[in-house]
């Protein structure tokens, strides 16, 4: 695997033998990684500004059931529009918060709190 050792022992082995060798399944779990990466970005600022998923979906313009898939990383959709939202909503707690995954690798992310 690339960068970080896996997990596990197990998660490496089967890593190895049912990923590893074809560039469709490698280029598979890059998507979903970053699907991770990005939902779990989601939940923790919304869950360090104490906001519900109800309050999140109100002042981003997104419905619950959107912010639900996007925390779950199930949203099957582009993410530009909702993430782009999101960053619109949670800017005026936060700065340099998400940015579509096709833009950044996840390490690139970062969350910083605004002044004030």
């Amino acid at each position: 695997m690339d960068e970080k050792k896996a997990g596990s022992d197990a998660f490496e082995w089967a890593y190895d033998h049912y990923i590893k060798d074809d560039p469709e399944r490698v280029a598979s779990f890059k998507t979903e990684m970053a699907r991770l990466e990005i939902a779990q970005r989601i939940y923790d600022i919304r869950t360090k500004l104490a906001l519900t998923r109800e309050q999140l979906a109100e002042i981003s313009g997104l419905g619950v059931s959107v912010i639900e898939a996007l925390e779950e990383a199930n949203y099957e959709d582009p993410l530009d529009e909702p993430i782009g939202l999101i960053n619109k909503a949670f800017r005026k707690w936060v700065k340099n918060v998400i940015v579509p995954a096709a833009q950044l690798k996840p390490a690139e992310y970062s969350v910083e709190v605004a002044p004030g």
